[in-house]
């Protein structure tokens, strides 16, 4: 791969203040060689360049909590209760074939690509997000998603696993990390808990888990009550009250000893906050995917008190958002005890992701660091009053405004392209899928949560 030179009218390292007239040299490595004012950055004769002009150059965005293997769902189940919405999405995402799942999973990264995100932390039930990013040269850690809530069955759900992770391992390199995720306290059994954790432990692999989502999945933790409790009792499945928060149940099985990311958190407290710090756990926060589907407000606050990590997903897209993490910072700023800084809000959404995401070298524009961009134009009239580029990006940019993007120096994004993609094909492709799912409009649920073992 050859070196690659970009420069545009501002430079945001995120590490430091903004560079007027700036540059980014990248090498045929895939690491930032130099950062500073175009006039100094050297400019190797074999480098390809590009000139964004008026445009606010950052480092790639990072979206921690992703499901894209379901982007041809966008927008197909509303206004249900939670536990009613979960069946049906799964419901209609078991009608897909595996080719309509790859082509949905395919067209999530490039929407990412476009929104400026480089990296994804994606959870899933099968292969095709792996696939997805390792062949479109995304980067990020796809967790295999696990489910089964019947103690009976763990040896059965762990057998799964151990498949899983084979076929997955052949998509590993150094942009895409394979993780587990048991997927939700509702789903998965206490014994498959351990045994995940304990594989995880005995691997290393990265994990991560739906914690303290919503007011049912409280009542069934803590009370052994609530829609979940008798979905699993119309299966056969006892349950009892753990007369704790998901987040010490979790200490107790041993999962918080893999430093998971802790997904929602909107009904946890500071007192889980701080077991997680204690543990090196990390949240991903989801603020439009939370407040559509009712379960509240994720209390950020208290998570920055503690000093948890804390990244930004935008979750699936099937509530009806969009990959955007210029958004979903803002929201997740909103009641804040104190508002935070343009800065603060843009590491959210870099180096706060790729530090939930356990990832090192990302999120940041740094000699060594790796060459993910992600660049804002700011030629639309909303940009023009304004003289701080980190405002105008972090308070006024949208996915919209995106116009380049690259990963490890390769370009994925530039102005409207997808260099490398066959772009009608898998436009198509993601229609057809989309067609069929929302063909499925009245599926039949099967009974229990996801009818997995």
């Amino acid at each position: 791969m050859v070196p690659l030179r970009v420069s545009a009218q501002w430079v945001l390292p995120v590490s430091g203040a903004p560079i007027a007239y700036g540059a980014v040299l990248i090498g045929a490595s895939g690491r930032i060689k130099t950062v500073g004012p175009d006039a100094v950055v050297p400019r190797p004769p074999d480098a390809q360049v590009v000139d964004l002009g008026d445009a606010a150059l950052l480092p790639g965005l990072v979206n921690v909590h992703s499901h894209l293997e379901l982007t041809a769902l966008r927008g197909l189940v509303r206004g249900l209760p939670f536990p009613d919405w979960l069946l049906t999405v799964r419901a209609i995402k078991d009608t897909l074939d595996a080719a309509a799942v790859r082509a949905s999973a395919r067209w999530g990264v490039l929407e990412g690509f476009a929104a400026g995100i480089t990296t994804f932390g994606d959870t899933g039930s099968g292969l095709q997000t792996a696939a997805a990013l390792a062949e479109l040269g995304g980067r990020g850690v796809a967790y295999h998603e696990i489910f089964g809530p019947d103690p009976a069955a763990c040896a059965e759900a762990l057998a799964g696993v151990e498949r899983a992770l084979e076929a997955l391992e052949r998509f590993q390199s150094q942009r895409v990390t394979v993780g587990v995720a048991p997927h939700a306290p509702y789903t998965v059994s206490d014994p498959l808990v351990r045994a995940v954790a304990a594989l995880a432990s005995g691997r290393g692999l990265k994990t991560a888990m739906h914690v303290a989502e919503s007011r049912e999945e409280r009542a069934l933790v803590e009370e052994g009550r609530g829609p979940f409790a008798e979905q699993l009792r119309a299966r056969g499945i006892a349950v009892e009250a753990r007369g704790c928060s998901t987040v010490e149940w979790l200490e107790r099985a041993g999962l918080l000893a893999c430093r998971p990311l802790l997904i929602h958190c909107v009904t946890a407290g500071l007192g889980d906050f701080g077991i997680a710090r204690r543990h090196g756990a990390a949240v991903a926060h989801c603020p439009w995917s939370n407040a559509v589907l009712g379960h509240g407000r994720a209390d950020l606050s208290a998570m920055r008190r503690v000093g948890v990590v804390v990244g930004l997903g935008t979750d699936s897209v099937i509530t009806g958002g969009r990959l955007d993490l210029f958004a979903e910072a803002r929201l997740a700023e909103l009641g804040l005890e104190s508002g935070l800084s343009p800065r603060e809000l843009l590491r959210l959404v870099t180096a706060d992701g790729a530090a939930a995401l356990g990832l090192p070298g990302l999120g940041t524009l740094e000699p060594g660091a790796w060459g993910d961009l992600a660049a804002v134009g700011l030629t639309a009239p909303g940009f023009a009053a304004a003289a701080d580029p980190e405002a105008v990006v972090a308070w006024g940019a949208t996915a919209a405004d995106v116009v380049f993007a690259a990963v490890a120096g390769r370009v994925v994004f530039d102005r409207g392209r997808w260099p490398g993609v066959a772009l009608e094909e898998e436009r198509a492709a993601c229609a057809r899928a989309a067609a069929a799912a929302a063909a499925v409009s009245r599926p039949v649920v099967p009974r229990g949560m996801f009818g997995r073992p």
